[in-house]
């Protein structure tokens, strides 16, 4: 709905000179100099502000996570799109069809919060539009004063009359910029209605793609919400039929915690390796450099900064390693396409909550025939054949390290210098689960961290 109003400009012209001193119309009193100039500082002190005030996530970011977890979704329905009703699910394709429920929970709430930001523009949009209304009216009524007003003293000789009515030329001269004021006045006063027209047809405008936006979201949310209880009435099933078969899992389970232990260890073994080799050297080094010196006679300088406990690095470890950190939430995933099918940390079993999963990283379901990548500019630091976590590839970053577990077909080797994003092997597929999955973990040093808060969401 657009809002026009006719207005009509009256303008009192400049006073002339050919008419001083035929006039025969009444002087203009004081009072009404008076009245001129109230009304003109009446008219400048208009000057409505309007503000609006997020809170917590844009919509910008709200879509930008829906968007990420339509795609995990997405991602997740294909790797389970071999699975029919009639067959019964593994373990694996419990998980991942448990952690697809979780991202479309996240994505029902994403889009409640989204529908939540649009209800709450269309509420500001109605009060703005109202106010504006409200101010529209008073500036329509102040003009129709200032036409009448005009009318009034439309005549030259009244104006006039009204200047050398004063009682100086100082006087006079502000009269007459009064009057000239009071022209331009109207001209604002016009500019402001016109502007407060477009104001309110925009927010109409904003109110209605707000409220069309709404209900789309408010479909797709009910398309969700459908979807999840369809989901979870298939994850009840399955879990059912496994549950008959719990204690062969909970040993299965069991199993796979001592392969993790296995690797644990050996990763801990290869990196305390690593830190021993890297202060061995930088010994080495300041060492060397202190006899170069003695034998120039020079005093003991190091170039190499050795620290109490941990890893000495060299100069350009150090830039390595700070390029690291700065890339924290910006990291690249190990494949290019992937579920989280298991978090990191600890976890109960979705079969069984008498059973407690320990994860020192984060799997990734992917497609079969995935390549893995290195996440970040570095140097091999291992690649080992592991029982039950085939070949580990081991990528130093300064004082940080990647592991890249469940590859074959590797294609790198130790000493070798890789590229962020560059494939380094092949991720294995289990045939017997129906499972293509990496695990990848995250070390600064030997401590662990949360792989999932180092890649790009």
């Amino acid at each position: 709905m657009r809002i026009e109003i006719n207005t009509r400009q009256v303008d009192f012209g400049t006073p002339g000179l050919r008419d001083f001193g035929t006039s025969k119309r009444p002087v203009v009193s004081q009072s009404r100099s008076l009245a001129v100039l109230c009304f003109i500082i009446l008219l400048f002190s208009f000057n409505p502000a309007y503000a609006q005030k997020t809170k917590g996530k844009t919509k910008q970011q709200l879509q930008s996570e829906i968007n990420s977890l339509e795609k995990e979704i997405s991602t997740a329905n294909q790797l389970l799109k071999k699975t029919t009703k009639d067959k019964e699910m593994t373990l694996n394709e419990v998980n991942l069809l448990d952690k697809k429920i979780k991202q479309r929970e996240q994505l029902i709430i994403a889009y409640n919060e989204q529908i939540a930001i649009l209800d709450d523009e269309i509420n500001k949009g109605q009060s703005n539009i109202k106010s504006l209304n409200s101010d529209l009216s008073k500036l329509q009524k102040e003009y129709a004063q200032m036409v009448v007003f005009a009318n009034k003293n439309r005549s030259h000789y009244d104006l006039l009359g009204f200047i050398f009515s004063a009682k100086d030329f100082n006087q006079a001269f502000s009269r007459l910029r009064y009057i000239r004021e009071f022209s331009d006045a109207r001209k604002v006063k016009m500019e402001q209605i016109s502007s407060t027209q477009q104001k309110i047809n925009s927010e109409l405008e904003a109110s209605q793609l707000a409220r069309e936006q709404q209900t789309a979201l408010l479909k797709d949310e009910k398309a969700q919400q459908d979807a999840l209880k369809t989901e979870k009435e298939d994850l009840n099933t399955q879990v059912a039929n496994l549950k008959k078969k719990e204690s062969s899992i909970q040993q299965d389970i069991k199993n796979k915690q001592q392969q993790a232990q296995k690797l644990q260890k050996a990763i801990d073994d290869i990196i305390a390796e690593e830190i021993r080799k890297a202060n061995e050297e930088a010994e080495k080094r300041r060492k060397e450099e202190a006899k170069k010196n003695a034998n120039k006679g020079k005093a003991t300088t190091s170039t190499t900064t050795t620290k109490e406990k941990g890893m000495a690095l060299t100069p350009e470890e150090k830039t390595l390693s700070s390029n690291f950190v700065g890339n924290k939430g910006k990291l690249p995933w190990p494949v290019e396409r992937g579920v989280i099918s298991s978090s990191y940390g600890k976890h109960t079993s979705v079969v069984s909550n008498k059973v407690t999963v320990t994860n020192n990283g984060i799997d990734i379901a992917t497609t079969e025939g995935a390549k893995a990548r290195a996440v970040f500019d570095g140097e091999v630091t291992s690649v080992t054949k592991l029982t039950g976590s085939n070949t580990v590839v081991i990528i130093r970053h300064g004082e940080y390290f990647t592991v890249y577990s469940n590859l074959e077909n590797v294609t790198v080797k130790r000493g070798d210098k890789v590229k962020t994003k560059q494939n380094i092997g092949t991720v294995h597929t289990n045939k017997n689960e129906g499972k293509t999955e990496i695990h990848f973990e995250l070390l600064k040093e030997q401590s662990r961290q949360n792989p999932a808060n180092w890649l790009s969401q």
